[in-house]
Order: structure tokens, then C-alpha cells, then sequence
């Protein structure tokens, strides 16, 4: 059997990555004519009508409408993704179980199924993820479309490209192969990426990003975590090391009752690091006492509590505004279960941001508190698998072809 040249090789490369250009020039364009896709990449309207074709047979590209001429003549038809052409799985692993949303290619949820899990090992959450997806891929035949792979989302460090997590502590998790393991176990392509990129990818593909080349997610909870967009894409730093921002080091402003001394952003605002503040400051509180009972301490007006929320804000704002100085982004979005104070941190939030800044950096800055629940992290990691099936332009025909049935 003679083996293909290098320069077919070459062709089928270049005519991969042009098909690849028009299927996210046709998303980025809603709907667009194919003068106009021919015009905005450069390309003749042959090669046009040559990339576009198998994609309309193959049902990922349709004509959607007809356009409107500048001239007298034929009104142009204008192509756009045929979103319900196959369906994605995201899921969100947490410490207590998971959460899993079946979405179209646009992320448009579909069904969300929520399991739970006895404890946070390997195996016992892959069990989880294969039953959400037993559970939610017959929801796909309605459609009359495939489950053609899923985005799985969880903490800590994630290196995406090799679809392993380096290290989760949330999770207890070092070195797992977890992509590798999930495609055996369950037999569809998995994308692994950590959540707070895929919260921030979330918002770039269909929330408050959308239209903004930088921007960043900031989430508080049970740590302090970054999603970095810069240029319209995530960045994720070499092997997904890149907005580890609760492991920088902080040390108060003008605090009110903080300590003085220099420590982590996590350890400083974490829910565990505000409880343990609050013991140190209010001696015998109760053993259970947890993030929801400080916040109901901070409603009642206990004014200790209302400080160290005010304290915890100023951090955060000056954390954000160094972030701010190195990132130049446009919009700041606020996201996680620590938004649950947001009416105390955002005050002194804002102040210390404002006085952080350098020059005009924070001219024109909007900041954003996200209230999206936990399904929208779920669906935020179906985006990144949808990005990535959209992005690799033969995926989604060939990836369907051989899944069909299967689940």
C-alpha cells in the first residue's frame, strides 16, 4: 500500500486548518454570507464553497437565512452552526458529588442530572460520571442527535493537554491520568480542565464575557481562585499551572481586627480562614460553626464578623487591583459560594480596587458578581468541550460517525 506524500499531507493540514477558520468565523458571526467569510479569511469564494460543502452535508454548517444585498441581484444566503448537530456532556466534580448538564454545541442546557458520591476517590467519581451519562445520554435521542464527548470540570492544578490532573487537594488527587481513564471506562473523548477555567470559559462562550478580549473570573469560597482570558482564549500557563492567585501572598491594609501578618489569600480568605479568624477573635463559638452560620452572624449585625468581612473585602480588592495592573482587562467578574457576603466585601472591595490600580487602569472597569449556581460550571465545561469539537472542524462528523449508538 503506498503511503501519502508529504505534501498530501500538507494539503489535508492546511484544508483542515482553513475549515477550522471558517467553522469559528461562522460561530464568532452568528450567521454570515459566504462573500462575506471569503472576504474576512482571505480566501477565494471557491475555496469557500469547497470548505463549507462537506460541512452542510455533513449537517454541522447550514444556510440558516437570506441576507440582504447591497446591490441588484441574488441576495446572498447566509451559513450559520447547526448547534443541535450533536450534544456534549459537562460535568462539575465536587467533594460531595457531582453535577452533570447535557448541552448542544452552543452550551444551551438540555438536562442536568446531579449524583452524588460517598467519597472523592477515582473510582468512586468516575462510577459517578458513567452514571450521569447513563442517565442523561437518552435524553439526546429526542434531539435526534449524538453524545459525541464531554467536558469534565474539578479543583486544582489541570494540565489540559494531557487530560491529567497534576495535583487536586480538594480532591486528594496527584497525578491522575483522569481523561485517559474516563474515555476507557465510559467510551467517549473527555476533556479535563479546572473549574475555575472552565467557569471563565463559561462566560466567554455564552455570559457576561462575551464581547470582552480580557477579562478575568475571580471566585471565593473554600479557596480563592482565577480564570485568565486574554485575547478572546483562556490562559492556562505551561502544563495548566497558570491563576493559582489564593497561593500569593497578602498582608491586610488598614485592617480593622486582621492580623497583621503576611500570608496566603487563601488562608486569609478562604471559608476556613475567615471561620478560623472569627474563633480567634470571638472565643467560644460554636464547634459547628461553618461558612453559612458566619454569613448569618454578618445578617444579624454582629459587628466583629461585619469587620472581618470588611477586611476580607479590602484584601480581595487589592489583590484584584495588582491583578488589574498585570492583566489590563476590562471586566472583573466575581464568582463563587463566598459571594454569599458580597453586600459586606463589596464596599471596601471597591475602594481598595480603586486605590490599587495603577493610572487609568480602572477607568471603565466593570466588576460583576456572577449568581450563576453550580450548573453553570457544569455547562461551562461543556463549552469547553464544544469550543474544542467546533475548533477541530472534522471532529465533530468523524467523532459521530463512530459513536453513534453509543453511550
Amino acid at each position: 500500500m503506498q503511503r501519502p506524500s508529504s505534501s498530501a499531507f500538507a494539503r489535508q493540514r492546511i484544508r483542515s486548518l482553513n475549515q477550522s477558520a471558517v467553522i469559528n468565523a461562522i460561530h464568532r458571526n452568528g450567521r454570515i454570507s459566504r462573500t462575506d467569510l471569503a472576504a474576512e479569511l482571505r480566501l477565494s469564494p471557491a475555496a469557500i464553497t469547497a470548505l463549507t460543502a462537506p460541512l452542510i452535508e455533513g449537517g454541522l454548517v447550514m444556510e440558516a437565512a437570506v441576507g440582504i444585498s447591497a446591490s441588484v441581484g441574488r441576495k446572498p444566503i447566509l451559513l450559520g452552526i447547526n448547534y443541535d448537530h450533536a450534544m456534549v456532556l459537562g460535568v462539575k466534580v465536587m467533594n460531595q458529588g457531582i453535577i452533570a448538564a447535557l448541552t448542544n454545541l452552543n452550551a444551551e442546557v438540555q438536562a442536568v442530572h446531579n449524583e452524588p458520591i460517598a467519597d472523592t476517590g477515582v473510582a468512586t467519581v468516575i462510577k459517578a460520571i458513567k452514571r450521569a451519562t447513563e442517565v442523561l445520554a437518552p435524553e439526546t435521542g429526542a434531539a435526534g442527535a449524538n453524545l459525541i464527548g464531554m467536558g469534565v470540570n474539578l479543583p486544582g492544578i489541570v494540565d489540559h493537554q494531557a487530560g491529567s490532573v497534576r495535583h487536586s487537594p480538594l480532591l486528594g488527587w496527584y497525578q491522575v491520568p483522569f481523561a485517559a481513564a474516563l474515555r476507557d471506562e465510559i467510551g467517549l473523548p473527555a476533556l479535563i480542565e479546572n473549574d475555575v477555567n472552565a467557569l471563565a470559559a463559561a462566560h466567554a462562550w455564552f455570559g457576561h464575557g462575551r464581547g470582552h478580549e480580557a477579562f478575568l473570573v475571580v471566585t471565593l469560597g473554600r479557596g480563592v481562585g482565577l480564570g485568565i482570558v486574554i485575547g478572546g482564549a483562556l490562559h492556562r500557563g505551561p502544563r495548566g499551572g497558570a491563576g493559582e492567585v489564593g497561593h500569593t501572598l497578602c498582608t491586610p491594609l488598614g485592617a480593622r481586627v486582621m492580623s497583621g501578618e503576611t500570608t496566603t489569600l487563601e488562608e486569609r480568605l478562604g471559608d476556613a480562614g475567615l471561620i478560623a479568624q472569627a474563633r480567634r477573635l470571638l472565643p467560644g463559638l460554636p464547634e459547628d460553626l461553618d461558612a453559612d452560620g458566619l454569613s448569618a452572624m454578618a445578617a444579624a449585625g454582629t459587628e466583629v464578623v461585619l469587620d472581618l468581612l470588611h477586611d476580607a473585602g479590602s484584601c480581595l480588592g487589592s489583590a484584584i487591583g495588582d491583578l488589574v495592573n498585570v492583566f489590563a482587562p476590562s471586566l472583573v467578574i466575581l464568582g463563587g459560594e463566598g459571594l454569599r457576603n458580597a453586600a459586606y466585601l463589596l464596599p471596601a472591595l471597591r475602594k481598595a480596587l480603586e486605590k490599587r490600580t495603577f493610572g487609568d487602569l480602572g477607568e471603565g472597569l466593570e466588576l460583576i458578581v456572577d449568581t450563576w449556581g453550580d450548573d453553570a460550571w457544569a455547562r461551562g465545561a461543556a463549552g469547553v468541550a464544544a469550543a474544542r469539537f467546533l475548533e477541530e472542524a472534522s471532529t465533530p462528523l468523524s467523532i459521530t460517525r463512530a459513536t453513534r449508538g453509543s453511550a
